[in-house]
């Protein structure tokens, strides 16, 4: 019998926990009622999503009333960049779903260093010529550098400018940023189930509806709530990734920077999950293909721009032109499928160099 896949992937998604399983399947074969409903079938699950909101605002630092739950991270980020008022400014390497929908406000996008940290500098000018938000990707999904958002909410109070952090890699692997005033969150990155996310913002910070014609979440969006995959993200809103994950991921790391890997973003703090190398010369999208046909699944970037015959917009914004690998390890990954991990890795990489595999043109 072969031997299941390794899976690397885990800014993409992530295998659900057994906790989420646990407080989720009976949501979907028993207590399946309609919680905006008034019968004894409801009361079960609107308790879950209830339970869930509270587990949520405990994590972020905020209270139950304050979270809104949406369909995921994207729709989360929607609401609050096109529902913002003014100039909305966000940095150039966040997430596709608040980049263009900044875009598509007409906004500013900030640059970034050579580590994908947010030019301060740039921020404060820019925030001196007025805005309505700033939208953050406290931890990029492809390199996970980590911003330094107390920083940042430093100069978006003195400007009196709101921040808008989306935290979608940081749940169940972090602890919460202290400071902010609007916050995205996901839960299927790190043992939750696909489907659910959330909008929290602070007492006195505006919201407008971008949908309409159901009445919950208090009027800020609208649409029949989803109780399993919302009790799952309250599940991962309690989960700590072991420290073992880090010392695999830094295993891993150091045995692709062996083979002449070059690592994104190492000049900055960033999840200790996540692992974005260069091979100079070999195409991303091969080493994928090969990695997968041995039994391993990377990525090359952002699951979002999968099957883009394009450059990474996060690292060209990083100052770096080669493709990526992008590995990312979860809740599941053991030292010994990082062991088969880097084995194949080095039979792929030794394959691609014999190939004499040309750069990477995007």
């Amino acid at each position: 019998m072969s031997e299941s896949p390794i899976y690397l992937d885990h800014n993409a998604t992530s295998p659900p926990h057994p906790l989420v399983l646990e407080a989720a399947l009976p949501l979907i074969t028993n207590h399946w009622g309609n919680t905006g409903s008034a019968h004894s079938l409801a009361r079960a699950p609107h308790a879950v999503v209830e339970h869930a909101r509270g587990q949520l605002a405990a994590w972020a630092g905020a209270r139950p009333k304050d979270v809104v739950f949406c369909s995921g991270a994207t729709e989360a980020n929607n609401l609050v960049v096109l529902g913002a008022e003014g100039r909305v400014l966000c940095s150039a390497t966040e997430h596709p779903s608040v980049l263009e929908a900044v875009q598509l406000r007409g906004g500013t996008v900030i640059p970034v260093d050579c580590h994908g940290r947010l030019d301060l500098a740039c921020l404060e000018e820019e925030l001196s010529q007025g805005a309505g938000l700033l939208s953050v990707l406290a931890a990029n999904n492809e390199t996970g550098v980590l911003q330094d958002t107390s920083a940042i909410y430093e100069l978006t109070r003195a400007a009196g400018v709101p921040l808008h952090l989306d935290c979608a890699q940081l749940i169940g692997r972090h602890a919460a940023p202290e400071c902010w005033d609007y916050m995205t969150v996901t839960g299927h990155k790190a043992g939750g189930l696909k489907g659910a996310g959330a909008l929290l913002r602070r007492q006195g910070q505006a919201l407008s509806a971008r949908s309409h014609g159901g009445g919950q979440e208090r009027g800020f969006r609208a649409g029949t709530l989803n109780p399993a995959p919302i009790a799952s993200l309250g599940v991962v809103a309690t989960l700590v990734h072991s420290p073992q994950v880090r010392i695999q991921r830094d295993r891993l790391e150091a045995a692709c920077v062996a083979l002449g890997a070059h690592v994104s973003g190492s000049g900055a703090p960033r999840l200790w999950n996540t692992c974005n190398v260069v091979f100079d010369g070999i195409q991303s999208d091969m080493l994928v293909v090969g990695l997968d046909l041995a039994g391993v699944c990377a990525s090359a970037g952002s699951a979002c721009a999968s099957g883009a015959a394009k450059a990474s917009g996060v690292l060209l914004a990083m100052g770096i032109q080669e493709s990526a690998l992008r590995l990312s390890l979860g809740w599941s990954t053991t030292a010994q499928d990082i062991s088969r991990a880097i084995e194949a890795i080095q039979v792929v990489v030794a394959r691609q160099r014999a190939l004499g595999s040309e750069s990477w043109q995007g």
